[in-house]
């Protein structure tokens, strides 16, 4: 598998320092609830994500430092991530069906992997995260 290459999400810019604070799944959407300083919120929406993936930011070393906090902390897998390596598996069809699929990274201790077809939605739903 080749190394990850990746490009910072630009409107998660807007919100540079940032922790998870849930992330909850309805069927539907995928929400991340994440806190900036003090208590300014924001929820980052992924509609209809074709998978998505949970796992400790050990487990995913070969994104750090580079695509890790101060660098970013959403951003657009180019290469080298999850989707390549589900592609290579011959029971994996999601890439043969929805054509055009996308993968985002949230890092933080946990870090959040997702398939789309389209950019994920950031709502303010507090004070500007700062």
């Amino acid at each position: 598998m080749r190394q990850p290459k990746c490009k910072p999400f630009l409107p998660a810019a807007k919100y540079p320092r940032k922790a998870v604070r849930s992330v909850h799944y309805d069927g539907t959407d995928l929400s991340i609830e994440i806190q900036g300083e003090g208590f300014a919120f924001a929820r980052v929406v992924f509609s209809n994500p074709a998978g998505f993936r949970v796992l400790d930011e050990s487990d995913l070393a070969e994104f750090w430092n580079t695509y890790s906090e101060p660098n970013g902390w959403l951003y657009e897998v180019e290469e080298g991530g999850w989707f390549e390596l589900e592609s290579n598996r011959p029971a994996f069809n999601s890439s043969t069906f929805l054509d055009g699929i996308h993968e985002y990274l949230v890092v933080d201790e946990i870090c959040i992997s997702v398939l789309c077809l389209q950019p994920p939605e950031i709502k303010n739903t507090g004070a500007d995260l700062v």
